[in-house]
C-alpha cells in the first residue's frame, strides 16, 4: 500500500514473456526492476512464460523477490507437454497440468495461482482463468465457410497452431475434449470466481484476468488470410460474457495476442501489454519497452 498518496493499491501486469528466448529473459529483468521501482503492490502474470517448468518457476521467484505479491495464471504455451504428440499419449491430461502441476509450482515459488481462487486486496478482487477458444472470435462469414474439421486440425496453408500437437484436455473418461468443451469449462470456472467475489460486500471492484482474449472488440483484424483463420484460436466471446455478467468488474487483462491494446468497453477497461517474441519488437528502445509492455492499475 502507498502511504501519503491517493493511490492505495498499485497493480502491474505483464504477459507473454516467452522466456525460451534469451533476449526475452533479459527484458523480463528490466520489466521486474521497473515494476519494483514503482513500488507495485501486486504483479499479475497473465500467461505464456514458458512450457518448461524451471523457467516458469524462475520468473515467479524473480518477481516474488521484487514485488510483495505475485499472481499467475498460465497461458496455452505454459500448458504444453514437451512431446511430439500429446493427444496420442492417454496418460497425458492438460487438466492435470493446469489444475495441479502448475498450481503446485506457482505456490512453491511464492505466487498466488489465480485459476485456483480469487486474490483479495482490500476492496479489490482479482479473478482469473486461462480461458480457451471456441472459434467465435473468427469473423462469422469466414467461420460459416470453413468446415469444422479444418478448425479442429488447426491447420491452414501449411501452417499449424501448435496447440494441436502439445495440448490434450481429457474428460473424466479419458476421452479428448473439443475446444468448445474446454472453453465452456474455463468460462464456468471464471463465473464461479466472480460469483464468490460478488458475494463479498467489501469487494467494490474486480480485476478479471484471462490469457485468451475475452471480447470480439479487442481482436486485431486484418481482413486477410491466414490471419483471420488463426483468430479462431484467440479466445471466446463467452469468456467476455462471463466477465460482463458482474457489475463490479472494472478491468479485464488479457494476453495471448502479442498485440498491445487498450479498449474502453462500457465500464470495463480491457487491455493487453504482451512482451511477445523478440522479432515483434525490433527497433523498440528500452524506454518504449517499459512504457508499452507493463500494464498499470492505480486504485
Amino acid at each position: 500500500m502507498h502511504e501519503g498518496t491517493s493511490t492505495e493499491v498499485l497493480i502491474a501486469s505483464v504477459s507473454d514473456l516467452h522466456t525460451d528466448f534469451a533476449e526475452n529473459r533479459d527484458d523480463v529483468v528490466k520489466l521486474a526492476l521497473a515494476i519494483h521501482e514503482r513500488r507495485a503492490d501486486l504483479v499479475i502474470i497473465a500467461g505464456d512464460v514458458s512450457h518448461k517448468n524451471e523457467r516458469i518457476q524462475r520468473v515467479l521467484q524473480a518477481f516474488a523477490e521484487t514485488v510483495p505479491r505475485v499472481a499467475y495464471l498460465p497461458g496455452n504455451h505454459d500448458l504444453w507437454f514437451d512431446v511430439p504428440d500429446a493427444k496420442s499419449q492417454p496418460q497425458l491430461d492438460t487438466w492435470v497440468r493446469y489444475r495441479q502441476e502448475l498450481r503446485a509450482l506457482s505456490e512453491s515459488a511464492g505466487a498466488h495461482y489465480l485459476p485456483a481462487a480469487p486474490l483479495y486486496l482490500g476492496s479489490t478482487a482479482v479473478v482469473g482463468s486461462c480461458g480457451w477458444y471456441d472459434y467465435s472470435l473468427m469473423p462469422a462469414s469466414l467461420r460459416a465457410s470453413v468446415d469444422p474439421s479444418v478448425l479442429e486440425s488447426k491447420q491452414y496453408g501449411g501452417l499449424q497452431w501448435s496447440d494441436a500437437r502439445f495440448i490434450a484436455f481429457r474428460d473424466r473418461a479419458g476421452a479428448l475434449m473439443s475446444d468448445e468443451g474446454v472453453a465452456r469449462v474455463m468460462e464456468e470456472e471464471l463465473r464461479a470466481q466472480l460469483a464468490e467475489a460478488d458475494q463479498r460486500p467489501e469487494v467494490q471492484q474486480i480485476v478479471a484476468v484471462t490469457h485468451h482474449q475475452p471480447f470480439y472488440e479487442v481482436v486485431t483484424r486484418t481482413g486477410t488470410l491466414p490471419w483471420e483463420y488463426f483468430n479462431a484460436f484467440m479466445g471466446s466471446v463467452g469468456l467476455g460474457e462471463v466477465i460482463r455478467s458482474s457489475d463490479k468488474v472494472r478491468w479485464a487483462i488479457y494476453g495471448h495476442t502479442h498485440q498491445v491494446g487498450r479498449y474502453q468497453l462500457g465500464p470495463i477497461t480491457a487491455y493487453g501489454t504482451p512482451l511477445g517474441y523478440p522479432r515483434e519488437r525490433r527497433g523498440l528502445d528500452a524506454e518504449a519497452l517499459l512504457k508499452s509492455r507493463i500494464g498499470w492499475i492505480e486504485l
